[in-house]
């Protein structure tokens, strides 16, 4: 990997073809969106938005033969390239992760907003959304089942798409921190992330939507609440990793920790948000 990075920060016409590569294989989108916030850390938001430009501009003519339309290319764009490129600016300008975590999340929350201003009940859309996939994919009218279904997950998924987007978005900016740390500066992501550490009055926030979100029905609170919660799930991966290593654990710690957090993320929600003020690191694992 080292070697292929080299390569993408040579000359911008290499960086412009992995890009354009990454997109067009979807289990390497982590690459093109990786790599672009290594470019905007290293060389600052005009650098990636001309090679951003010259990646868009190849996948046009390609998306428009392999799926019948150009504007397939405005969905990596939007929501990964851009999201991602705009997060790794902020961090390149203020040094600091749990400020642009904290940014990402402020305007992700700020986007389901103004998705309801625009929609209204924003259910409606993904009900229809919803009714066009099953009419694709199934060859019969849907069952009950999938009605059911429908009802139930159409309220909730405002919140979990714009979640799922900036998780994939702040997943992407760390990669590219990790990336400019194993070419410029080595173990500097370890420490930057051990440390993170997002604001108490954040904490205080997100811990409010999420109690809002709790006790209401489905809609703009809770929706609030899964995003600003969910960023909080990090600060908890942030905590154990800071433990583990501070400790010296073996790092099989850390895979059971990642094969149990899938299963418990509302109790490392609720760690990450009692972090700021408890400092599990400094009362579990205090540094020498």
């Amino acid at each position: 990997m080292r070697a292929l990075l080299e390569f993408a920060m040579r000359s911008r016409l290499a960086a412009v073809g992995l890009v354009a590569l990454g997109a067009l294989m979807p289990l390497l989108f982590w690459l093109s969106a990786g790599l672009l916030a290594l470019i905007t850390l290293r060389r600052g938001l005009v650098e990636s938005g001309l090679i951003l430009a010259g990646a868009t501009a190849a996948l046009v003519p390609i998306y428009s033969v392999m799926l019948g339309t150009p504007l397939a290319v405005l969905q990596p764009l939007a929501l990964v390239w851009l999201p991602v490129m705009g997060m790794a600016q902020v961090l390149r300008v203020r040094v600091s992760l749990a400020t642009t975590i904290q940014a990402g999340a402020l305007v992700a929350a700020g986007a389901v907003v103004a998705f309801y201003g625009l929609y209204g009940d924003p259910s409606v859309f993904w009900r229809q959304v919803l009714e066009m996939l099953s009419q694709q994919l199934l060859a019969a009218p849907p069952g009950e089942g999938w009605n059911q279904t429908v009802e139930q997950l159409a309220p909730r998924l405002t919140g979990l798409w714009v979640t799922n987007v900036l998780a994939v978005a702040l997943l992407c900016l760390l990669l590219g921190r990790w990336w400019q740390a194993m070419l410029y500066n080595p173990g500097g992501f370890r420490s930057e992330f051990h440390d993170l550490h997002l604001s108490r009055w954040f904490a205080a926030l997100a811990a409010a939507a999420v109690l809002a979100g709790a006790f209401n029905a489905p809609g703009l609170l809770a929706d609030l609440g899964t995003i600003l919660g969910a960023v909080f799930i990090l600060q908890a991966v942030a905590v154990a990793h800071a433990i583990v290593a501070r400790r010296g654990w073996h790092t099989g710690w850390l895979v059971g920790f990642y094969l149990v957090l899938p299963l418990l993320l509302r109790p490392a929600v609720l760690i990450g948000l009692a972090d700021p003020i408890m400092n599990f690191r400094a009362r579990f694992a205090p540094e020498a």
